[in-house]
């Protein structure tokens, strides 16, 4: 995909994501690029700068390699408290993941039968 002169709005929200992830990885830019598969330290910081377009199989091998959801590369925590509340649950273990899930699902609703 051809490099933009100027950053696509979208593509740099995600490409400053990516970094965001990545240094809480701790990792390089470099080293993620390496390990990724992508190769190219050249490509991801373009991507990381919003000057190319992701495609969903490169997301794809970024989340593998960071170890996050497919989704984590696409929430923004800083536009809403929803955003936040996604983006808290990499934190969290499974238990407490599940346990947030029960306290927050909904029970079907009951049927009435006419005897």
């Amino acid at each position: 995909m051809p490099r933009r002169r100027t950053p696509d709005p979208l593509a740099q929200a995600v490409g400053a994501r990516i970094r965001q992830l990545r240094q809480e990885a701790g990792l390089t830019i470099e080293k993620l690029a390496y390990e990724s598969e992508l190769g190219s330290k050249g490509h991801l910081s373009t991507l990381e700068k919003g000057l190319a377009r992701p495609t969903i199989q490169t997301l794809k091998t970024l989340a593998d390699r960071l170890e996050v959801k497919l989704l984590d590369l696409v929430t923004f925590p800083e536009e809403d408290e929803r955003a936040k509340l996604v983006d808290r649950t990499r934190q969290m273990s499974v238990a407490e993941i599940r346990r947030a899930y029960k306290r927050t699902a909904t029970p079907p609703k009951k049927t009435k039968t006419r005897s």
